[in-house]
């Protein structure tokens, strides 16, 4: 018995020894200490028990400041020596020790191969064996080898296809379409632009057996179905698994067996399901989606549960009897990987390397949220750690988050600097601020690092070439091509110095030598080009066909073999390729568009009509297709159906300075000219000529930006400064900025644009469009012109004074022309409602009701507002150990989460104009728009059980007499939440702003609530919604001429929002300097001497009212006259005659949000006069009241004190015109009864 507790105490230790080291050594790699680190894990690699865990530490470092196969060679010691290297070699896989190159050295490929021979490990890895063995006879162009590798992958083969199905947003993915009741061969759908298709068979499939919908179809934004019949001997469970680029749904004999809305993109096994093979034929239905993953592909196996593919199955196109599936329930089975690393994580919950692999096992799934709960734990205690760093890199590279990667990228900069990662992105940065010096210092630190690869060299030569220093490139050249003749850019390099430099008439070599031995199409179209410009056409077009031999479903290889037949005038030849090309994907469209230019060079012209019409039935914003075929047909160039402006006579009947005296800028033509055709497509030209009368308005004139947005693309065709001589001075011009540069009084300024629309989805059959016809500037002309399909129907209508349409019939079109002349400009007035209130717009509109919009949107938010693990897992740590919360308290912590943890952020390469981002997406980058955090709120009180909804909103400052006609015209976005039959709105956007509050500023804007029927546009003024109040309680001691005052107030709503945006990030010494700040623009004498709040931060506030107590002295505020102070009450929200301008003639109404911000205001006021004083005359209270306002102010004297107490209420926020005098009257009153001075003796 001692002998056998001797060995369990002595085992013990032993492994408490081992954990120490091993976590000594992880600790070390974590705070980048690399050098202790190697040598802990090497010296803990020559133990037994260490082994596999050292190793794979030196696998992970090598990935950070070694070659590649040093940490392949890592990687292989894991695999021979390990017991159970499987879950491991999983977790490493992605890394650079296989994915460095394509060309596998010989130690790797019997790694591969022995991997593809063991018995004891899960099918996937020798499939993804195989797949790697396969690439490489690839890349070295040994096709056959790598067909004989991919040939074991045992993927299902024989897939007829549908599509395309709607899918922007993921709008498609749980939809049910008809495909699954009909796998006949003759069945016809209908998709996108309601076209008409059915099952078919395709050509040819990747090399490497994924199957790859991007060939066949246009793949963005499309749902697509892929099926097969398998052939089964007998009866069998198996397991089915599928890797994906998309969402994937997948269906056995009519049984959902797999679905996955998250798009992916991931590898072979991914997801893998139970299923149950009838004896005969069996149904296998894929749907992959794509919106977001910018691939759309799948690889689905058969396997037994060891991952081997199963034998004797057999697969047909052809639809086969089977049997529907009604009792069989398939079993999601987790990739063995994964139940290991969370089982021992379980075991182990601290270990290092079981937190590090099982983040990487979820970053190759695209598990985004699990990997960076796993990250983001260790960073907690490592936040400088290089690898974790460049791990969260890669996390933001899938979620797309640009800002975390380039705040890591700062992170690793500052914190490990001479770090290769580092090192790598100093020198880019140096590189590109031209600091030469610098660049050339970084790569002798990577020298030292990694030697002088590959890598190094290309920078060295870069740098060279900068410095124009051709002596040092040329030996750099002749020093990298022996070492690295496989390296694609080195190649280039050699042969433009065997070709420029020393003349070789056989340069050319140089390229054929790289192409034999290496897969590289690109190269081979600039060998095949190098033919053609020497005249050599039978060569260079040898490359093509060679290419299309090697691998027949090269799309892009047909059309550019296609364009060297047309440029060479082969129309048949190319008419062939084209053909050959649209056998792999029918619904191309530039293809049938350049099958059309085909034909029209052969003098084909029917079949070109015929070409350019599918073109343009599959894409009707093809442009160029529309102004070809309009040729062929003999019709007129749509623009030439307009009458266009005569610059010249616009320019000589201009008016004079002296005609326009109260104006800076008069506008002498303002024109749109738009056109709509039958199938949906629109473009439009617009000009602009304005004469400069003034020097502001030459300030105001030096700047131009063409306004477009993410779904068109626009042309400057002129942008010109014409003199007063005639001469024209073209404009600097930057994108769509245009500048105007030697612009002078007296100048005009001439602009020409034209807009391509290319609008997708529902709405991309309709149009929409507003034009002003009078705004700030005076107008000479202005005239809207629209050009529409006479089959095409619109609405139209005038937001103040309708013009009347001069309409004429254009062969196909309608022509209409709204035209006004000599329009004076409008005047700003003082608190005037918003421009679009006042001017006079002209609204069109082809969208048949509020209810398409609202159903539009509805179908692409309620796609994105579905439940993930990122939402539950979320909704499960909110309330988490909270028993009994109800359905409001819930509601609000899901607002206190989104606001406090979502930063607000809209830019337009991140986010979209109309689709919001993926819930998921939203809480892995923190960051969102309004309709990203209004989408994420939804998806949340869904997944809560809570009833929820968005709203789309015009805001208030666009005006509330706008929208007269259906549109997308929007620019925010809010959401409600319904509790017992109540609703509570919210504004998702700011962390200040109080639960179900709004500015005073937003109500009554124009809102349109989604999935609501029926939908109508509406002013937004909920009943239920915190009100904004203002509530004083004021303490004034007279002493002298000065006031010591003391108050307290307590503000909600966004009274409370303002304050803490203003006050909640300064210190308690800039919070008194900024309170002192604000006094001083009534009272600039102020000493301030005290300033606390209550629930300034929301995140820690116990209420929503925020409250302050400040104490301040009022200096030289009581004047003496005639042996009496004479002073005003200090009123700290007081009115004054200069808020409010009103001049006569008066032409709008009064915007009252515009000077009153909340809705209710009170303070009581008590003054205490010094000792023997009192007040000459007592304060003349007052009571006034109107359709807009209530406003008192009583008073009470008693002893050596006046109290005071005024009250304002806003009742209503907008003054018509015809009411104006009689407000502005009111407003006089208010003032002066604010301004009321005592008299004290």
């Amino acid at each position: 018995m001692k002998l056998k507790s001797l060995l369990t105490i002595s085992l013990f230790f032993s492994l408490a020894a081992k954990a120490q080291t091993t976590v000594q050594a992880w600790e070390k790699f974590f705070k980048n200490d690399r050098e202790s680190s190697r040598s802990m894990f090497t010296k803990l690699a020559a133990q037994p028990q260490t082994a596999d865990e050292a190793n794979i530490g030196l696998c992970l470092l090598a990935e950070i400041d070694k070659p590649a196969l040093e940490g392949f060679t890592y990687l292989n010691k894991v695999y021979q020596s390990s017991k159970n290297p499987q879950p491991y070699l999983f977790a490493l896989w992605d890394g650079s020790a296989n994915y460095s190159s394509n060309r596998k050295s010989a130690e790797q490929l019997e790694f591969y191969k022995g991997l593809t021979e063991r018995k004891n490990t899960d099918g996937a890895l020798a499939a993804m064996a195989w797949s790697l063995i396969g690439k490489h006879q690839q890349e070295l162009k040994k096709y056959d080898l790598a067909k004989q590798a991919y040939a074991q992958l045992g993927e299902l083969e024989n897939w007829t296809i549908t599509g395309e199905y709607e899918n922007i947003s993921t709008s498609g993915f749980d939809k049910t379409y008809d495909v699954l009741d009909h796998p006949e061969l003759s069945a016809t759908f209908t998709g996108k632009r309601n076209l008409k298709f059915g099952w078919r068979k395709v050509p040819f499939t990747r090399l490497d057996k994924w199957f790859d919908f991007s060939y066949y179809n246009n793949y963005k934004n499309a749902i697509q179905f892929a099926q097969t019949f398998v052939k089964s001997p007998a009866a069998v469970v198996a397991q089915l698994r599928v890797g994906v680029s998309g969402s994937v749904k997948v269906w056995v004999n009519d049984k959902l067996v797999i679905s996955e809305a998250e798009e992916r993109n991931n590898d072979l096994d991914s997801y893998i399901s139970s299923i149950q093979l009838h004896q005969g034929y069996n149904r296998i239905l894929v749907q992959i989606g794509e919106s977001y993953a910018n691939r759309s592909n799948f690889m689905l196996r058969l396997t037994d549960e060891s991952g081997r593919p199963l034998n004797d199955l057999n697969t047909t196109t052809q639809p086969q009897p089977y049997v529907k599936e009604t009792s069989y329930e398939p079993i999601q089975i987790k990739p063995a990987a994964f139940a290991y690393f969370e089982d021992e994580l379980k075991k182990q919950p601290e270990s290092y390397l079981n937190r590090l692999m099982l983040a990487k096992l979820y970053l190759r799934q695209g598990n985004i949220f699990e990997a960076r709960s796993l990250l983001e734990s260790l960073k907690q205690r490592f936040p400088e750690s290089t690898y974790l760093n460049f791990m969260m890199i890669n996390l933001f590279s899938k979620a797309e988050n640009r800002t975390g990667i380039e705040t890591l990228r700062e992170a690793i900069k500052t914190n490990d600097p001479e770090c290769s990662i580092a090192l790598e992105l100093l020198y880019n940065e140096y590189d590109q601020q031209k600091d030469y010096v610098n660049a050339a210092l970084m790569i002798k630190k990577l020298e030292k690092i990694y030697g002088e690869d590959e890598a190094v060299l290309q920078k060295k030569m870069n740098i060279a070439g900068k410095l124009k220093n051709q002596l040092e490139v040329i030996a750099l050249i002749e020093k990298a091509y022996p070492l690295f003749p496989n390296s694609t850019n080195i190649v280039g390099l050699k042969y433009l110095y065997e070709k420029e430099i020393k003349k070789n008439p056989q340069a050319i070599a140089v390229i054929e030598k790289y192409l034999a031995e290496n897969d590289d199409y690109t190269s081979s179209k600039f060998l095949a080009q190098l033919y053609l410009d020497k005249g050599e056409a039978e060569p260079g077009l040898a490359i093509y066909k060679k290419e299309l031999e090697n691998d027949p479903i090269s799309f892009n290889v047909y059309s550019d073999l296609a364009t060297q037949y047309y440029k060479l005038q082969r129309y048949d030849l190319a008419e062939k390729t084209y053909l050959q090309a649209l056998e792999i994907d029918p619904n191309h469209s530039v293809t049938h568009a350049a099958l059309g230019q085909v034909y029209d060079m052969a003098k084909q012209k029917a079949k070109s009509i015929q070409a350019y019409n599918r073109s343009l039935q599959i894409n009707p914003n093809n442009y160029d297709a529309i102004r070809s075929l309009r040729r062929l047909q003999e019709k007129k160039p749509v623009f030439d159906y307009f009458t266009q402006p005569d610059v010249k006579a616009l320019i000589a009947a201009a008016p004079a300075a002296k005609d326009y005296p109260d104006d800076h800028i008069v506008v002498l033509n303002k024109e749109v000219q738009k056109v709509v055709y039958e199938n949906g497509g629109s473009e439009e030209k617009h000009f602009y000529i304005a004469k400069i009368l003034t020097q502001k308005g030459l300030e105001a004139s030096t700047e131009y930006a063409v306004s477009y947005n993410s779904d068109q693309e626009y042309n400057i065709e002129v942008a010109e400064v014409i003199k007063a001589n005639g001469t024209k001075v073209p404009a600097e011009k930057n994108d769509n900025n245009i500048v105007f540069t030697n612009l002078e009084v007296g100048d005009v300024v001439n602009i020409r644009y034209s807009i391509e629309n290319y609008f997708v989805g529902t709405m991309a059959t309709q149009f929409w469009d507003s034009f002003y016809f009078s705004d700030g500037l005076p107008y000479v002309n202005s005239k809207y012109s629209l050009l529409i399909h006479h089959d095409k129907t619109f609405k139209h209508v005038f937001s103040q004074t309708t013009l009347p349409s001069v309409k004429t019939r254009k062969d196909e079109f309608d022509l209409y022309v709204w035209q006004q002349s000599n329009q004076k400009s409008l005047s700003y007035e003082d608190k005037m409602p918003p421009s679009d209130d006042v001017t006079n717009k002209l609204y069109i509109s082809s969208v048949p009701n509020w209810q398409f919009v609202s159903d539009w949107y509805n179908n692409i938010a309620t796609a994105k507002a579905r439940s993930s693990y990122e939402i539950k897992s979320v909704i499960r740590s909110l309330f988490e150990g909270k028993a009994n919360l109800d359905p409001l308290s819930k509601v609000k912590m899901i607002y206190n989460y989104i606001t406090r943890n979502i930063a607000y952020s809209s830019v337009s390469f991140r986010q979209s104009g109309i689709v919001p981002q993926n819930p998921s997406t939203v809480i892995n980058t923190r960051i969102g728009d309004c309709k990203d955090v209004s989408t994420l709120f939804v998806t949340m009180c869904k997944e809560a059980g809570i009833e929820a909804q968005l709203a789309l909103v015009s805001t208030r400052d666009n005006g509330q007499n706008t929208l007269l006609l259906p549109s997308i015209d929007f620019n925010h976005c809010i959401a409600k939440a319904i509790v017992n039959k109540q609703e509570y709105w919210l504004e998702l956007t700011s962390g200040n702003l109080p639960f179900n509050t709004f500015s005073n500023t937003f109500i009554n804007s124009n809102i349109l609530e989604i999935g609501k029927s029926p939908a109508q546009l509406k002013k937004f003024n909920p009943e239920l919604r915190g009100r904004n109040i203002l509530n004083y309680t004021t303490s004034v001691t007279l002493k002298d001429a000065d006031m010591i005052i003391k108050e307290q107030n307590q503000n909600t709503g966004s009274a409370a929002s303002y304050l803490r945006s203003v006050f909640k990030d300064l210190s308690a010494k800039d919070q008194l300097k900024k309170m002192k700040e604000q006094i001083a623009a009534l009272y600039p004498e102020n000493e301030t001497y005290s300033l606390d709040f209550s629930n300034l931060n929301a995140e820690t506030a116990s209420s929503d009212t925020v409250g302050t107590a400040a104490s301040y002295k009022l200096i030289n505020v009581s004047k003496p006259v005639a042996g009496m102070l004479i002073f005003s009450i200090p009123w700290s929200s007081k009115t004054a005659a200069t808020d409010l301008q009103i001049l006569s003639p008066r032409k709008f109404g009064i915007d009252l949000t515009q000077l009153f911000s909340a809705d209710e205001s009170t303070q009581q006021l008590s003054l205490e006069l010094p000792e023997g004083k009192s007040i000459v005359q007592p304060f003349k209270a007052v009571s006034l009241s109107n359709e807009f306002v209530d406003f008192s102010i009583e008073s009470v004297e008693k002893d050596n004190k006046i109290i005071l107490k005024r009250r304002f209420v806003l009742k209503n926020d907008l003054v018509p015109l015809d009411k104006v005098e009689a407000f502005k009257n009111f407003y006089k009153q208010m003032t002066d009864a604010d301004q009321q001075q005592l008299a004290m003796k």
